[in-house]
């Protein structure tokens, strides 16, 4: 981001229509670029779950979790939102395209909200959990170190921290780091052989968020 500029305003939503099971694809525009988001509505707007991918961007996650807890948490009553950066890998104002997201659910009238993040996401995630007082715990999942260095802050929201052994991105030990930086409560989970894209791990991956996200938000 140059100089101080920093700020970013949310001009206008639009819809572009439906894309699979009720999920809408939406158009957040921002005087700073228009930011993509799929959002599975749940019927009672109350909680709410908004995903953040890599630093290459996406609206998927590892191994599909994302679109995974869209089709299955509304029936529950947590609604998944998940955006798209604008400028994938450039930390800041990817850190901005989260906090638009949870303006966005506040303006629909969420009360409550968990941020998840898999990699480079892990960091956004934890950054914008810092920032945002609706959120009430972060899911970072093999996160970077760089971008994570506020974790302290998020304290009183619970922290959940997921890491494959097997991880040839960035080493479990990243999580491991993070996890010692952070303050109660925080849950550190190590998945035995997962690689960085969870590969032949989606359903216990799967289990572990949708379980914590019923449970924290």
């Amino acid at each position: 981001m140059g100089g101080d500029d920093i700020s970013l305003r949310i001009v206008r939503v639009e819809s572009i229509g439906e894309v699979a099971d009720g999920a809408r694809k939406l158009i957040i525009q921002t005087t700073r670029g228009p930011i993509p988001m799929i959002l599975h509505a749940a019927g009672d707007p109350d909680r709410a779950a908004l995903c953040v991918s890599g630093a290459i961007g996406g609206l998927d996650g590892p191994s599909r979790l994302y679109p995974r807890l869209g089709e299955q948490l509304p029936a529950v009553g947590v609604a998944v939102a998940r955006i798209d950066y604008r400028e994938p890998n450039e930390f800041g104002e990817c850190l901005l395209d989260a906090m638009a997201g949870m303006a966005l659910l506040r303006g629909m009238r969420y009360r409550r909200a968990a941020l998840i993040g898999h990699s480079f996401g892990g960091a956004v995630a934890i950054n914008a959990g810092t920032l945002a007082p609706m959120v009430t715990t972060v899911i970072a999942i093999s996160s970077q170190l760089a971008g994570a260095h506020v974790v302290d802050e998020l304290s009183p929201r619970p922290l959940l921290l997921v890491h494959g052994t097997a991880d040839e991105i960035l080493p479990h030990q990243s999580s491991e780091a993070i996890f010692e930086r952070a303050r109660e409560p925080r849950t550190l989970k190590l998945l035995p052989g997962a690689n960085h894209r969870y590969t032949g791990f989606d359903d216990e991956l799967y289990k572990i968020v949708s379980d914590w996200l019923i449970e924290k938000i």
